[in-house]
């Protein structure tokens, strides 16, 4: 990881490796924007492409994108079935939510799972150091205690907490909200934001409103989904033209201008 001085704001492009469009525009973002950051996932079939792409860039920070709800498992799926469907892909978040409503979730199962997918990203050259999560679902107190734990023993610097800062906290679903408030006592003592904000959920009305929230005390993280729509992604996820809005934020010359490059942090300095 690159190392520089702390500041107030961290800016993270999700998704990295998702399709070959949305690795394209978090490198765009980066490279002609304010995201200095990204999370990598690695359970899609772009996703180690997504790897070698984001190697080539020495001042981008990679962390890792924990998956359980969108691709394929790192793990044989036989290993995780508790996390699995018939297809032996990750169930959708909805069905997650009900298994572990009725305490369905093998805690073992996603240690394991967690461990192969950071296994997978230092195979392809990455050390996560910055750990969050598809969906946030590390903010689900039953996964959070179990990131917690693997995180420490892998000495992880970093845990994305998805806590709005007031006025954002509309932007996220009271139901994450309190779940993330209720997982911050797994994550106390690991080094992570004090607020957050996801563009894509928050929906700005342009940059001046994103340089607005540098005024926030503690260190905040922005978080973001730039890309290109393409078909793999239209196939893999339902966050799709937004992502291009994101992008253009992300690049828009009002938020290089008033932020620049020095601004931004890495998450792990």
């Amino acid at each position: 990881m690159a190392s520089g001085a702390p500041a107030a704001v961290v800016v993270t492009a999700d998704d990295l490796g998702l399709s070959t469009g949305v690795t394209d525009g978090i490198l765009t973002a980066y490279r002609r924007g304010i995201a200095r950051s990204t999370s990598l996932l690695v359970t899609y079939p772009s996703s180690e492409a997504g790897a070698a792409s984001a190697r080539s860039e020495p001042g981008l920070e990679v962390g890792l994108h924990f998956d359980l709800v969108g691709g394929a498992p790192a793990s044989d799926p036989a290993h995780v079935r508790s996390l699995v469907g018939p297809d032996g892909a990750f169930v959708p978040l909805r069905e997650l939510l009900a298994r572990i409503a009725m305490v369905r979730i093998s805690a073992r199962e996603v240690a394991g799972e967690l461990r192969a997918q950071v296994t997978r990203a230092r195979s392809w050259g990455i050390e996560p150091l910055a750990w969050d999560s598809h969906r946030h679902i590390h903010a689900l107190p039953q996964i959070a205690r179990v990131v917690a734990a693997v995180a420490r023993e892998e000495r992880v610097r970093w845990i994305r907490r998805p806590l709005p800062a007031a006025p954002w906290r509309g932007s996220k679903p009271a139901a994450l909200r309190l779940a993330a408030a209720w997982s911050e006592r797994f994550y106390r003592g690991i080094p992570g934001n004090t607020w957050y904000v996801d563009l894509s959920s928050w929906r700005p009305s342009g940059a001046g409103a994103v340089v607005l929230l540098t005024a926030q005390s503690g260190v905040g993280e922005i978080g973001a989904h730039p890309g290109y729509p393409d078909a793999e992604l239209r196939e893999a996820d339902g966050l799709t033209d937004r992502r291009e809005v994101d992008l253009a934020l992300l690049t828009d010359p009002l938020l290089r201008a008033a932020l620049g490059r020095d601004a931004v942090a890495w998450r792990v300095s």
